[in-house]
């Protein structure tokens, strides 16, 4: 009996060895995993994103993910191009730029924040057709420019007709809007919400249009190496959502009002989307995107939705 007790004993122990030994292998392995560095913006398309660190999905699907804040598309872009990024909550007109650049990145999914042209609150502008010689601000050479250029287009005004004023941090291009010193703007959400509040006027809309050009990037190196890794952001960003969905704003509006930097105010404006699971960007959006930047004379190369976008990810 005593030699059975031993035995079993024995047995135990080993599995015991063992198990501590499989928890030894996979904490080093998570401690030696590459950590996948995502750039957001202060927007509403970066939300899933941020819950999904807030809440541990990115631990749960075995990723290692460290999301780095940026004010604007000029400074996020440039620590892209430096190679301190691997995906970031961007857009196609940024997309096309890498790549003509020679700094490859490819699209995985949409997202599904709007962006509004608005008038100022004192600025006497009611239609897009009133824009016409008057000061509107917007990042230049970006889906900003390209969103108004669209919404302009529509009301057959060409863009010359209009004074395009560059600011490109949005906090700035916001203050500068409630303070007169712009007539109009284009702008996020949630600062479109916010100006709105204090008295902006919205004029068109990315949701009104149907013409949401945003998207979420990774390099094609990452993509190349651990294309595993950037599944599992997605399951995790696709965890975030269904949170979303059944979470109530007031259980996360504080935190996220924190990690974005968006001004308190927020807080009583903020209208958040109905967020979907990431799905592949609408492919004749890309192609315009693609000839307004031509057309500009932004671009020389003439690329094709596989040219920019990675299919295979979220499938």
């Amino acid at each position: 009996m005593k030699k059975i007790i031993v035995i079993l004993l024995t047995v135990l122990f080993s599995v015991g060895l063992l198990g501590c030994a499989e928890d030894d292998k996979a904490d080093k392995a998570k401690e030696t995993q590459k950590t996948i560095n995502i750039a957001v913006m202060p927007d509403i398309e970066s939300i899933p994103l941020i819950i999904a660190e807030k809440n541990g999905y990115f631990e749960k699907h075995g990723v290692n993910v460290n999301i780095q804040h940026f004010k604007s598309a000029k400074d996020r872009d440039s620590a892209y191009q430096s190679g301190k990024i691997d995906g970031m909550i961007t857009d196609i007109v940024a997309v096309v730029f890498a790549n003509e650049g020679g700094i490859k990145q490819k699209i995985i999914a949409k997202n599904q924040g709007d962006i509004k042209l608005m008038a100022g609150k004192d600025s006497g502008i009611n239609t897009v057709q009133d824009l016409k010689g008057k000061d509107i601000g917007i990042s230049s050479n970006t889906i900003m420019e390209y969103t108004l250029d669209k919404m302009l287009e529509a009301e057959q005004i060409k863009p010359e007709e209009v004074n395009k004023v560059a600011i490109p941090q949005l906090p700035t291009r916001l203050e500068m809007l409630q303070g007169g010193k712009i007539d109009a703007a284009i702008l996020p959400d949630p600062l479109a919400d916010l100006a709105i509040a204090n008295g902006a006027l919205v004029l068109n809309s990315t949701d009104a249009m149907n013409n949401k050009a945003g998207a979420i990037a990774f390099t094609d190196t990452i993509l190349e190496e651990n294309p595993e890794a950037v599944k599992a952001v997605f399951r995790a960003y696709n965890d975030a959502v269904d949170y979303l969905a059944k979470e109530p704003p007031e259980n996360y509006i504080d935190f996220l009002i924190q990690e974005q930097g968006f001004p308190e105010q927020v807080k009583d404006t903020i209208k958040l989307p109905q967020f979907h699971k990431a799905e592949l960007p609408d492919p004749n959006i890309v192609a315009d995107v693609v000839s307004w930047m031509r057309a500009k004379d932004l671009i020389k190369g003439n690329y094709e939705y596989k040219d920019l976008v990675a299919e295979n990810i979220l499938r």
